[in-house]
């Protein structure tokens, strides 16, 4: 009567163990991902400018500190005297780096409260011309536009105050900041469409202008009948960043039914009024381009060609020179409808590596894994094909660089259930299929573990030494994940050997000296030098250490304390 619950009570226990063990796991992955996330945010952070809390006080009078670089939203947290979170500021560059005003870009600042409401922004640095950059700092009503919007309706934004006298410059600081929280498509510089009456000087009789389907900056131009009489474009938005001495130019561009240029002129410009000017006036500049079609100007070279440029606006008539050659290649472009990625595209070899991932756990979990034959056989296939040919294996390397970027759903889906294979069934089956039954490098040390009949065993303190080395190394592993140290994760194990001709000779000496040991060790390496095993081992649901807590566990658990503690003191 006594003795009844303690086949429960030990289940309870073996499952409660099993889901520790499981979670340490998890848990190791999920911090590798999150340290790898703040230092991209540090990397990020260390291109833009640095700032002084001095510099917030008008946004947070009491700002005490700025915090590192925050990953969840790349910018960084404003903290009081106390540690509390004031909100947090973020800086528009280098997202917006090539959005230009008159003469380069702005990193603008952005502060915003705990409810991530924009409080206000602020011009932190520029490469545009201090008198526009002046005008835009003491406009209040273009500064104070943005705030109380949240991030995504600060994205969103399509209609602003600009400033007079800095219109580029303020449209530019705009942009830069819909751009810094994920915006869309751009503030056209120049949004006046083309209009019937542009065109009549040079095409007479025209009156309705129609877009072409899969050539949208290319208009078709018809007369009152709907006979095609022409075609019009113009180079914006294609030159919308390419600047004169103070500004981008929109040129329009009339062609023949043909498409053979027969005429030019200046639609709007934010560049130099009389260099401008000089360019209308200038009888042989825009005649250069007359006759020629759009394909011909875009294969163009601005310095072979020895276009004259206008003297007295050199720099203007360069650029739009350069403008037109762009825009050209834009609108000649034909736009076919992209359609839209497949979530998963199975290659030749992603079926392969599928099906002999199947069949390898088939064997590990049926009677099959008793028929020496087959086994013989399938482990040359796992040589061969999985080894050979696509080089598809578990490693160390590829869980870190899956834990910090995603896995590779969409174009390795074959690694992807080889991996999930590997993983899952230690964890609720009880047996390490993919030691025993999937790895290459494993096959090939059980074909080596055969040509000899002397083998060596190894007891004693040698042997406990080397046992503990697979867990060493699973410690490194994670302290260089963790630590981003500049050592190759790929040299630690064998298995890129397969791969000899571009293999490291790190992997190439691991992977020579592992099969010859193998000779006189049976699967010396998968013993006493695989981490990836002593990790599958780890996550293995049954066996004797099932129902209690045992050295692997505290050794976990220290494995857990030093992420946290790389995670503190990063």
């Amino acid at each position: 009567m006594t003795t009844s619950p303690a086949k429960p009570a030990k289940s309870y226990r073996r499952w409660l163990l099993h889901a520790y063990r499981v979670g340490i796991f998890i848990f190791l992955l999920f911090m590798i991902r999150q340290q790898h996330s703040w230092f991209l945010a540090q990397r990020h952070g260390g291109l833009v400018q640095e700032i002084s809390t001095a510099e917030i006080l008008s946004f947070y009078p009491d700002a005490a500190s700025l915090s590192d670089w925050d990953p969840g939203h790349g910018g960084q947290n404003v903290l009081d005297a106390e540690g509390n979170k004031l909100g947090h500021v973020i800086q528009t560059s280098p997202d917006a780096d090539d959005i230009n005003g008159f003469s380069g870009p702005t990193n603008t600042l952005v502060a915003l409260d705990p409810s991530r409401k924009i409080l206000g922004i602020k011009v932190l640095q520029s490469d545009d011309t201090k008198e526009h950059l002046k005008k835009v700092k003491t406009d209040d009503t273009f500064l104070k536009q943005w705030n109380q919007l949240t991030t995504r309706k600060a994205a969103d934004k399509k209609e602003f105050h600009t400033v007079s006298g800095a219109t580029l410059s303020s449209v530019a600081i705009a942009d830069g900041i819909s751009t810094r929280f994920g915006g869309g498509k751009r503030t056209p510089r120049f949004p006046k469409e083309i209009s019937i009456s542009e065109i009549t000087p040079f095409l007479e009789g025209a009156a309705t202008l129609e877009a072409r389907e899969k050539q949208p900056y290319l208009f078709a131009v018809k007369d009152t009948s709907g006979e095609l009489i022409g075609h019009a474009t113009r180079t914006a938005p294609h030159s919308d960043d390419m600047m004169g001495y103070q500004g981008p130019t929109d040129v329009l561009i009339v062609m023949d039914p043909s498409q053979l240029v027969i005429g030019l002129a200046i639609r709007d410009t934010y560049d130099n009024e009389p260099y401008v000017k000089l360019l209308d006036e200038d009888e042989y500049f825009f005649n250069t381009f007359k006759g020629f079609e759009l394909q011909q100007i875009s294969e163009i070279d601005i310095v072979e060609s020895g276009i004259d440029v206008v003297s007295g606006a050199t720099k203007t008539s360069v650029n739009v020179t350069e403008g037109l050659i762009l825009s050209a290649r834009e609108v000649t472009k034909i736009q076919e409808p992209t359609p839209p990625p497949p979530l998963i595209s199975l290659r030749v070899r992603d079926v392969g590596t599928i099906l002999v991932a199947l069949f390898g756990i088939i064997i590990a979990m049926t009677r099959l894994k008793g028929n020496r034959k087959l086994r013989f056989a399938f482990q040359g296939v796992l040589i061969l094909y999985l080894g050979f040919i696509n080089a598809d294996m578990l490693s160390q390397a590829l869980l870190v660089g899956w834990s910090r970027s995603g896995v590779a759903w969409s174009v390795a889906p074959g690694l992807v259930f080889l991996t999930a294979a590997a993983l899952l069934a230690p964890i609720f089956t009880g047996k390490q299929a993919y030691c025993t039954h999937l790895c290459p490098y494993g096959a090939a040390q059980d074909w080596l573990g055969k040509k000899t009949p002397w083998k060596i065993a190894v007891k004693g303190r040698l042997e406990k030494i080397l046992s503990a080395l697979p867990t060493l190394l699973l410690l490194w592993c994670l302290i260089i994940a963790m630590g981003h140290l500049p050592f190759s994760l790929v040299g630690l194990e064998p298995f890129d050997g397969f791969v000899f001709r571009v293999a490291g000779w790190a992997t190439l000496t691991i992977a020579v000296i592992g099969l010859i040991a193998s000779l006189f060790i049976n699967r010396a390496y998968c013993r006493y030098g695989c981490p990836t095993g002593a990790m599958l081992k780890f996550i293995r649901f049954g066996g004797a250490a099932s129902e209690r807590l045992g050295r692997r566990d505290f050794v976990a658990a220290g494995f857990a304390l030093v992420a946290i503690v790389m995670m503190i003191w990063r």
